[in-house]
Parts: C-alpha cells; sequence; structure tokens
C-alpha cells in the first residue's frame, strides 16, 4: 500500500475507531497539500523556500465555551523503536507550525477544507504519532519533553495539540468502552459531554445531546460524559438504566485525598442527586491496585467533612468506581509521514 492510500486508511480508522465516539468529524478533503502562504519565511530543512503545506486529515467540532468551530488540522505519523529520533519529532512540530501559521490566512486551504467558511472558526494543528510496533510508547514522551516550545516556529496565537502513543492507547480504549457500553446497554445513545461552568470560563452553548469532547478535555484529568435513561423496548415504563453520569478519570487512584477531591467537583456541579446515577471509570494504564478501597475510604471521609446524613450521604455512597480494559491499537503496519522535503 502507498504511502497516500496509507494516510487515507488511516485517517478513516482514527475517525472511526475514536474520534468518533467524541463527536469529532472529519471533512471530505484528505492527503492534499495547499499552497504556502508566507514562502519568504517557512523554508525547507534544506532552506529552500516552501511551495505547500501537507494535510492528512482535519477533525473539527465545536468549542462550548469559546463557541467556535476547532478545526484540528492534523499530520499522522508512524515510527517503529529504531527510528524514534528528538530531531524527526521536532522537525515534524516545526512543520505543523508552518502549516498552520498559513492555513489561518490561506484563501487555498479554505477553499480545500472547509464545509462553511462563514462560521466563526480557529484553525489548530494536531501532531498524531502511533508506534507502529508498540516498542517505544514511553520514549516518545520522554523525547517530547526534550522540545522546547520557545524553539519552535510556533505563530503567536497558533495552537498545535499533540497526541503520542499512550495518549492514542487510553484514548482508543474510552472509545471502544463507549461503544461496549452502547450495545451492553449500560449508557444510552444519546449520550453528550458535559461541561460546567467555570470561574475563568463560562459555557456559551446549551448542553445538547452533541456536545463533542474537545482536545483539552480529552488530555485533562477526567471528563464526564451525561446520558439518559434507557427503558424496555417492549414495556417502556421498564428502566433499565438510570440516567447519570460516567466520569472517565485518568489518574492512578493511589490516594484518599484525589478521590474527596473527585467528589466534591461532582457535587459542586450538582451532578450527585437520588435521581441519576453516577460511575467512575479509570481509563490511565497506571492505576493503584488500592483504587477502589481508596475511592470508599474517600466517599466516607467526604461525607463526615461535611457532615451528610441519610438521604445525602446515600447519594454519595451510591458512586461506583471501576476500571475498563485496556486496548492498544495499531494503526500501521511499517512508517509514514516522516519523509523530509529536499
Amino acid at each position: 500500500m502507498s504511502e497516500t492510500a496509507n494516510i487515507a486508511f488511516i485517517a478513516g480508522k482514527i475517525a472511526k475507531d475514536i474520534f468518533s465516539a467524541f463527536y469529532w468529524n472529519t471533512y471530505q478533503q484528505k492527503d492534499t497539500n495547499f499552497e504556502c502562504v508566507h514562502p519568504d519565511k517557512h523554508r525547507t530543512p534544506t532552506d529552500k523556500p516552501k511551495k505547500e503545506h501537507p494535510g492528512d486529515v482535519v477533525f473539527h467540532y465545536i468549542d462550548p465555551y469559546l463557541n467556535k468551530r476547532i478545526h484540528l488540522h492534523t499530520d499522522l505519523k508512524s515510527y517503529g523503536k529504531s527510528t524514534l529520533k528528538v530531531t524527526n519529532v521536532r522537525t515534524a512540530l516545526n512543520s505543523l507550525a508552518m502549516t498552520i501559521e498559513c492555513a489561518e490566512a490561506s484563501s487555498d486551504w479554505r477553499t480545500k477544507f472547509l464545509e462553511n467558511d462563514q462560521e466563526a472558526h480557529e484553525v489548530r494543528g494536531l501532531l498524531f504519532v502511533a508506534n507502529h510496533d508498540g516498542q517505544a510508547s514511553e520514549e516518545f514522551d520522554e523525547k517530547l519533553a526534550k522540545i522546547s516550545r520557545n524553539a519552535l516556529g510556533i505563530a503567536k496565537d497558533n495552537v498545535l495539540h499533540v497526541l503520542g502513543p499512550n495518549a492514542i492507547s487510553r484514548l482508543y480504549s474510552v472509545a471502544a468502552d463507549i461503544k461496549l457500553s452502547i450495545v451492553d446497554k449500560q449508557i444510552s445513545q444519546r449520550y453528550r459531554f458535559f461541561y460546567p461552568d467555570l470561574t475563568l470560563w463560562k459555557r456559551a452553548r446549551a448542553e445538547d445531546e452533541r456536545n463533542a469532547a474537545t482536545i483539552e478535555t480529552l488530555l485533562s484529568p477526567y471528563f464526564i460524559l451525561r446520558h439518559d435513561k434507557i427503558v424496555s423496548e417492549s414495556d417502556k415504563s421498564t428502566v433499565l438504566q438510570r440516567a447519570g453520569s460516567l466520569v472517565y478519570y485518568s489518574r492512578a487512584g493511589e490516594t484518599v485525598e484525589e478521590f474527596v477531591y473527585l467528589i466534591d467537583s461532582l457535587s459542586r456541579y450538582q451532578l450527585v442527586n437520588a435521581n441519576e446515577q453516577i460511575r467512575i471509570r479509570l481509563f490511565g494504564k497506571e492505576r493503584s491496585s488500592q483504587f477502589k478501597n481508596n475511592f470508599e475510604k474517600a466517599k466516607k471521609r467526604y461525607c463526615a467533612e461535611w457532615r451528610f446524613e441519610d438521604g445525602r450521604e446515600s447519594e454519595v455512597m451510591a458512586i461506583t468506581i471501576d476500571a475498563i480494559s485496556q486496548i492498544a491499537p495499531n494503526y500501521s503496519p511499517d512508517e509514514i509521514g516522516w519523509k523530509e522535503e529536499e
């Protein structure tokens, strides 16, 4: 399979296997170059003026806080243990930084990728890096940490996101868990991601059934999926699953204190009540063998600190916790996307 065909295939797999569960969409145009609008300052590794920038796939969703569409112009990469180098990652990030600077100002980019260029939007970069041999996931994070943002040519107000092998694996596992939960009637097909009003950020859009999970949400310590109740198809009066929240938690659950903080947050968001259920699911690779015990202690401590009794105490004690299965994706049989320009 050619690299071009590989990229198109992988983009489709990513959209279906991971990001569809988070309500990310893609545009039809994939694996397409667009004209460089800053050839005077955008140079190839051999110091020639750039003529074009690559575009593997563009994901998009509405950010409920910013109230605009976020376009994630994505560069797909895959590597093996023997070929992962800091220089490769730095070069990829510099290339993506130039690409996003041009995409923001390029009519060619808007013509080729956007379906509606009249709505408020923002173009960001996403470096999606898979490890096809499964032998260097941790090494990628170590090498990424060695690259200073100041050493990259990121234009003012431009944003780059990076999803490395570990993050990809975690999100793949969460997406699989969401889909399996629907099949098993643990959650309804009508679910959405929850965005509370925060001190610095107020939600600009009403909560609806298609609230996507932003990339910031997916990379946060936890995020919340809200779902409707499930009733029996044969008897609509029979409730199979109450409405409520799934809380996907990325930390290890090593301390009682972290769970006290989590419970307090859920309470402040007014999600803890007798009519709805809350289920917490750990999805990180690293998890404490004592996470369930720590959580039970946290519930009791939280109730004692607030002197809850009877009904309110039972609402907190009804919150459950478990861990999801870890599933390792493999999106490429070989390396893609690392070829340098002349």
